[in-house]
């Protein structure tokens, strides 16, 4: 299955590398949901890693999966088909990739999982202003970090003003009409891409599958976007790591304890290229408004929310804002919202809301190894 480089994800830049020591020092009282811990160590825990969306997945279930390694390996492998046959743009026979290669404004039938996907993203990107937009697909192409293939030129002002002009949440139609789905484009050229979603979509099924086999822990890491339930094998809370931005290799900045929610990590700095006349880099994150990839010294957002594709949609969008803007919407939303920007002095430094401030709680040590190597992004 080929994603960019797989999905061309547009979030989740970054790691989020499960640590490999529970703690005790969660506040509790301040996250009930967090009262469901494992309260016994168990020895028998079952695991699975592997790549996916151009990218790589950790599994990890304290207690044994229900049939073992093979039967986890198949349900996560079904998964990820589920998604990528939905919002691949890679895949020719995927069914935004079909709707992105119909030049037509007639009506295009959609499935009700793609429809309802479209829906919950376009909700959430007129929470951000459109920051995170899902027609970001021409420009994304244009740039050179879509299924088109790379360039090494940034475009001209004409063609990105050009490009623009068939951009937005109102250049496409989504209607239903009894159990079947359409989509229709205002424009011919209109392209969908919803990899920014890609990874969360994944871990949010993978963990609805899990809740369904009534399994009581679970830690499920697609690259940057995480869900967790319950304890680790010791029964301690699952604690995971936002990657350092300026580490060359798998290095944790911010150790946070999800505490059953979901999370997630936007980061421009893992997917660029380097312009050969102007030898400037250009981050795969691209700003609808502009036409052009972010350039501000924000380098990534992480976002906590019951459902890792919300954060997922978020995480970008807020990354596209910055990390002022980032955190002032967390704290206007009451959405946890942790962003690492790069000062004058070219130092990292980071901002949160005063709902991610519980999630942090849990650190007492942030030099501790990794249970297995970083999930890195896409991007």
């Amino acid at each position: 299955m080929k994603y960019k480089k797989g999905l061309t994800l547009l979030s989740a830049g970054v790691m989020a590398a499960v640590l490999s020591l529970g703690v005790t020092g969660c506040n509790e009282k301040t996250q009930p949901q967090a009262t469901d811990i494992v309260a016994e160590k168990t020895t028998q825990v079952t695991k699975l890693e592997g790549k996916t969306f151009g990218t790589f997945y950790y599994i990890t279930v304290p207690g044994g999966y229900p049939g073992g390694k093979e039967t986890l390996q198949k349900d996560a492998e079904f998964v990820f088909k589920k998604v990528s046959d939905a919002i691949s743009t890679f895949d020719k026979n995927a069914e935004i990739a079909r709707f992105n290669d119909f030049k037509s404004t007639e009506d295009f039938v959609i499935s009700g999982y793609l429809a309802n996907i479209i829906e919950e993203v376009s909700r959430q990107s007129l929470r951000v202003d459109q920051a995170m937009d899902p027609t970001v697909g021409p420009l994304v192409n244009l740039w050179g970090f879509g299924p088109s293939g790379d360039i090494k030129k940034s475009p001209t002002d004409e063609l990105i003003a050009q490009t623009k002009s068939y951009v937005g949440l109102d250049k496409f139609e989504l209607r239903r009409a009894g159990n079947t789905a359409y989509l229709r484009k205002a424009d011919p050229r209109v392209a969908l891409d919803l990899s920014t979603i890609g990874e969360g979509l994944a871990a949010d099924e993978l963990a609805a599958l899990m809740d369904e086999k009534n399994i009581p822990s679970y830690m499920i890491a697609v690259a940057g976007a995480i869900r967790s339930k319950g304890g680790n094998a010791d029964g301690k809370l699952w604690r995971v790591g936002v990657e350092d931005p300026l580490s060359q290799g798998a290095k944790v900045f911010q150790v946070v304890c999800p505490q059953g929610m979901a999370i997630s990590t936007a980061g421009s700095y893992r997917n660029f290229f380097l312009d050969e006349d102007t030898n400037k880099f250009y981050s795969h994150v691209i700003d609808t408004k502009t036409g052009r990839p972010i350039d501000h010294r924000t380098v990534s957002v992480t976002v906590i929310d019951k459902s890792a594709m919300v954060t997922d949609a978020l995480d970008t969008g807020l990354l596209v804002l910055g990390a002022q803007e980032a955190v002032q919407w967390g704290n206007k939303n009451s959405t946890p919202v942790y962003a690492i920007e790069i000062d004058d002095e070219g130092k990292q430094v980071a901002t949160y809301s005063r709902a991610f401030e519980p999630y942090l709680k849990c650190v007492v040590n942030q030099n501790i190894a990794t249970a297995a190597p970083p999930a890195q992004g896409s991007n």
